[in-house]
């Protein structure tokens, strides 16, 4: 009798055993595989090799609350796409020479024209202090093609630059202070912009460099949060000219609507020196480790010398490889060329030579 139960109650296990289901897999680490397996599903639907033609022609759509021809606000945001023509020969970093027509497009078929790029998503790239609206398109060309990003860019401009005399460009304090007042002026209509981004429900990436800070990380912070929505997957501060202790007040803002922050900074940035003087205060670009934030120093592979700044890394071979490993879904620590920070270092990371 005793056998019998113990028969019975060896069915009833096995058959629960056989009846639950399998245990899920582990989770991946930001989703990793996926997003490198859909990148790699792009780069068998279109080569990103040169077609032997001499050069090629890049869309850049842009949002612009500027005068396109001068450096002051405009009463309104306006859209448009550009043409860039991109030479085959240009080397990794170096701007394109030239820019073909400028289409404006009203909103809605902006919006339109993104939102077909569900798919791969958008770049958004937006500049820093003292660039022309021509410069400006072109480098979001540069990035997009250097970064063989196969989604649409989308350049944010703001009213960076001097105002065209020899006197104000020469005093560069001067155009500082005009630029950092535009700035701060550019957050309205740049949040305004990135809600009608965040309306399509694309993936979304975001680079800024430099005093563009001043306008993208409040502007973000404003954006409102649902429950489980990232709004933007990868967000990546280069060289920020932004003030530590506001960055702390607004990054449980920016967590929010973010899915993952990189923040690629230097101790060797000239700039950045120059701008603490001016504001009296450290700036974010100097290398401060931030809770929750990767922070990166480039100084090892960018290091300025006698003449440089030490400012335009974001551009470079050695940053845009990291680059794109975090549009892969890498986290710091599987990604190449990169190491641990000694213990009490100003960042978590460090750019390998």
């Amino acid at each position: 009798m005793l056998k019998h139960v113990f028969s019975v109650v060896g069915f009833l296990i096995l058959l629960a055993a056989c009846s639950s289901p399998p245990p899920p897999p582990p989770a991946l680490p930001d989703g990793a595989f996926l997003r490198i397996r859909s990148f790699m599903k792009q780069e068998e639907s279109k080569s990103f090799l040169e077609d032997g033609s001499g050069s090629r022609e890049v869309e850049v759509w842009y949002a612009t609350n500027r005068e396109q021809e001068g450096v002051f606000p405009a009463a309104s945001v306006s859209f448009g796409k550009a043409l860039v023509e991109v030479s085959d020969e240009r080397s990794v970093g170096i701007l394109p020479s030239r820019i073909g027509v400028r289409v404006p497009t009203p909103l809605e078929e902006w919006k339109k024209q993104l939102g077909g790029s569900i798919e791969w998503g958008v770049l958004v790239f937006t500049h820093g202090f003292n660039v022309r609206f021509e410069e400006a398109i072109q480098r979001a060309a540069q990035l997009a093609v250097d970064l063989k990003f196969q989604g649409r860019v989308v350049l944010l401009s703001w009213p960076a630059g001097g105002n065209g005399g020899l006197l104000a460009q020469t005093l560069i304090n001067r155009t500082y202070d005009l630029n950092r007042r535009h700035a701060l002026s550019s957050v309205e209509p740049a949040t305004q912009v990135l809600r009608e981004l965040s309306s399509l429900w694309i993936p979304m990436q975001v680079v800024v460099h430099s005093m563009g800070h001043e306008v993208i990380l409040p502007a973000l912070s404003r954006l409102p949060t649902e429950a489980g929505r990232v709004v933007v997957q990868e967000l990546l501060l280069n060289a920020p000219d932004f003030d530590p202790d506001e960055f702390r007040k607004i990054l449980p803002a920016l967590k929010a609507v973010t899915g993952r922050i990189t923040l690629y900074c230097s101790d060797k940035d000239h700039a950045m020196t120059a701008s603490k003087k001016v504001n009296h205060q450290e700036r974010l670009g100097s290398c401060i480790r931030q809770e929750g934030v990767d922070v990166v120093n480039v100084s090892e592979v960018d290091d300025p010398g006698l003449t440089g700044l030490g400012h335009g890394y974001y551009a470079s071979r050695p940053v845009l490889t990291d680059v794109r490993q975090v549009l892969f879904g890498v986290g710091a620590k599987q990604r190449l060329f990169i190491r641990r920070a000694p213990d009490g270092a100003r960042s978590d990371y460090i750019l390998r030579k």
